[in-house]
């Protein structure tokens, strides 16, 4: 119970720091309080010990149930809220899930005013833990459904105070927060580093539209702004004059600007930095954590400096291909559901394998791109065949495409081209996919042919697809997509 005490002593020691809204707030006093109370809840739904799935949204009482449930010496699981019904189910099959607390679980107790906790119901075998995990987060990053990652209270204290000696996080910082605090952007930067420092977390509520992003900045007035690069899009397409005098000072006051997962387009950065000043990246995986910080957005190039204890070097990986490996103190265990997987990606000098592409040079990291192209959408990140397996379990398709487009309007979305034997209902097919996947992850366009346009060899090739699957922007949509 490492990570649990390490926390606890934190928010003794800063009492008066707070979670807050631009409504509400909490002090971590508050918070102490709140998770004794939850664990004593807890007791009632499932033996200490348990393994508990966390697909929580943003709200006040996301830290005390966290808190709560290290609190018994359980395993917390934090998940993406979106999960749907099915993934949840599979994860408690495949993880061996005690209790889940969601915000749309109508067969839960309430927990707090935004969750319900329902035990599962679970028995039978289930797959070991590693001696020293004491948290886990997911990913589909390299996996087709996602994966649990085990972290040690070591890994992610390490990923903690690393980044907050980098961001030289203090007390009188505060940070508001559009992503996710399950998302590694919000979880290794702001969440566990601001318990830790004592540092102020402000919560956005609402779409992050224009408007509401104006003026939670103007309310929150953060010296620290998290978000991924939607956000920041639509703040730099707030009209200049309708920005008030106290907006811009609030803009102007902000230290630092993190962003994750895909740059932000040249004119949106160049926007942003007359605005408030530059958008640092923040460069992370989920199973290493922090890899670098870009104190100096733009600066040669690069995706920054390395942090304090991560070695990144550029290797051939089997199939001959150069790729970063990346070693930091903050790295997952193995993953949870997927027995070996993990391991088959570390290296012998105990480096992770990644998928990307770049150098080092005089500490500096360079990415090119991936050797295996993922998707990436709003941030989250996941693999092919997290979408194309759906779509070929479902009668009368034979094979399919799948491919990230750029709408005209600049907007990344999933699409799909499939290849029938016999008729399928497009409509049937995407309620097939809405159930089985994410919202992020269902493709926005479907189209069914005969046959896919192959090479020679028999390989789907991938532009004529992609051309026939931007068609259909150029037209009207009808009911087969």
């Amino acid at each position: 119970m490492r990570l649990y005490e390490a926390l606890v002593e934190a928010l003794r020691g800063r009492a008066e720091g707070r979670i807050a809204t631009t409504r509400s707030e909490i002090t971590y006093r508050d918070v102490l309080t709140e998770s004794a109370a939850k664990a004593t809840l807890l007791d009632q739904v499932a033996p200490r010990g348990a393994r508990i799935l966390l697909a929580m949204p943003n709200h006040l009482g996301y830290a005390s149930s966290l808190l709560a449930v290290l609190s018994r010496g359980d395993l917390p699981i934090l998940a993406d809220p979106s999960l749907t019904s099915a993934e949840i189910d599979k994860l408690v099959t495949d993880c061996g899930i005690d209790a889940v607390i969601a915000a749309d679980d109508a067969v839960g107790v309430p927990f707090d005013e935004r969750t319900r906790v329902r035990a599962t119901g679970v028995d039978g075998a289930r797959p070991e833990l590693a001696p020293d995990t004491e948290l886990g987060r997911l990913t589909s990053g390299s996996t087709r459904s996602p994966a649990c990652i085990e972290f040690s209270a070591e890994a992610v204290l390490n990923a903690a105070t690393t980044w907050a000696d980098a961001s030289e996080l203090t007390p009188a910082d505060t940070s508001l927060c559009f992503a996710g605090l399950y998302n590694g952007l919000a979880f290794n930067t702001t969440l566990v580093p601001s318990l830790l420092r004592g540092a102020t977390v402000v919560l956005a509520t609402g779409m992050p539209t224009a408007g509401s992003i104006v003026r939670q900045v103007t309310s929150a007035r953060p010296t620290i702004l998290v978000a991924f690069p939607a956000a920041y899009d639509r703040l730099v397409e707030y009209p200049l004059d309708k920005m008030s005098a106290e907006t811009r000072e609030a803009l102007a006051r902000i230290r630092l600007r993190l962003s994750s997962a895909a740059p932000l387009s040249e004119a949106a950065a160049a926007r942003m930095t007359a605005l408030s000043g530059p958008v640092s990246d923040y460069y992370g995986i989920a199973e290493t954590g922090p890899i670098t910080f870009n104190r100096e957005p733009g600066v040669g190039g690069t995706h920054g400096r390395l942090l304090r204890g991560v070695a990144v070097s550029s290797r051939p990986r089997a199939d001959g291909t150069a790729v970063l490996h990346v070693r930091t103190a903050s790295m997952g265990t193995k993953y949870l559901n997927y027995p070996g997987e993990f391991e088959r990606l570390v290296a012998a000098d105990g480096s992770y394998i990644t998928s990307d592409t770049g150098s080092v040079d005089d500490g500096y990291l360079s990415l090119r791109g991936r050797a295996h192209p993922m998707f990436e959408i709003g941030g989250r990140k996941f693999s092919v065949d997290s979408v194309r397996d759906p779509i070929l379990a479902f009668a009368g398709v034979a094979d399919c495409h799948v491919v990230q487009l750029t709408t005209p309007s600049g907007r990344a979305c999933i699409a799909a081209a499939f290849e029938t034997v016999g008729a399928v209902d497009i409509s049937e097919l995407r309620a097939h996919l809405q159930a089985a996947l994410s919202a992020y992850k269902v493709p926005e366009v479907l189209v069914g042919v005969d046959e896919l346009p192959r090479s020679t060899t028999g390989k789907v090739k991938s532009a004529p697809v992609r051309e026939l699957l931007l068609r259909t922007f150029q037209q009207p949509v009808n009911g087969g997509q």
